[in-house]
């Protein structure tokens, strides 16, 4: 991948950028976090016209717009058979390591002795604490991006939190729904595609009961 993200990539690198831990310097739930990046992909995927579903994805039209991450997730939907949402969230490495790349390569991340260093870490912090607070209070977001953020950066564990999927997924409908009326198919593809992200976590968690 080369050149700076789109912007309508901007919401998936936010997704993956919430998720580091600013002391360890690490990704606590690399695989929760991979499955939200995902979500986030699919999300702008669907917001632009370029993706339906409700069953499965399906996408539309071409798969080279200069997204780089949209596109390759767009490419990976065209080349596969009718799947079902859920099995698109087994395999999601590839997608977290494409939006660290993308965001050491726009100079939000750098890579230190095996650690990776957020340019504004007391900012990173505020905004977890943030997404935690919403999501803990049910605190409904005044944006679709913003509730979006929340329920897929609460579900991985927004950086030194616990990954809470369940609480998110408690809330999702009624915080997404009024954004989404007058969306038409993307819109549904987008309720669908949270929903099961957020399943995804939830049975990525290997001690259910400590997942919120």
């Amino acid at each position: 991948m080369t050149g700076l993200p789109n912007d309508t990539e901007q919401l998936a690198l936010e997704v993956c950028r919430l998720a580091l831990n600013p002391v360890s310097g690490r990704i606590r739930h690399p695989h929760q976090v991979g499955i939200a990046v995902r979500a986030a992909l699919f999300t702008d995927l669907a917001a632009s016209g370029r993706l339906v579903g409700v069953r499965w994805p399906q996408v539309v039209g071409e798969s080279d717009t200069g997204s780089p991450l949209a596109d390759a997730l767009h490419r990976a939907v065209a080349g596969r058979r009718p799947t079902l949402w859920r099995r698109w969230y087994g395999h999601v490495d590839a997608d977290r390591n494409a939006a660290t790349a993308a965001l050491i390569a726009d100079g939000r991340w750098r890579s230190e002795a095996r650690r990776l260093v957020d340019a504004d870490a007391g900012s990173l912090v505020l905004r977890q604490q943030r997404v935690i607070e919403q999501l803990t209070v049910r605190q409904a977001p005044d944006s679709l991006e913003q509730a979006l953020l929340v329920l897929l950066a609460g579900g991985h564990g927004a950086g030194a939190g616990r990954p809470a999927p369940r609480r998110s997924r408690r809330v999702a409908q009624s915080w997404l729904e009024p954004h989404l009326r007058s969306a038409g198919h993307g819109g549904d593809a987008t309720l669908v595609a949270v929903d099961a992200a957020l399943a995804a976590m939830r049975r990525a968690n290997a001690v259910p009961f400590l997942s919120g």
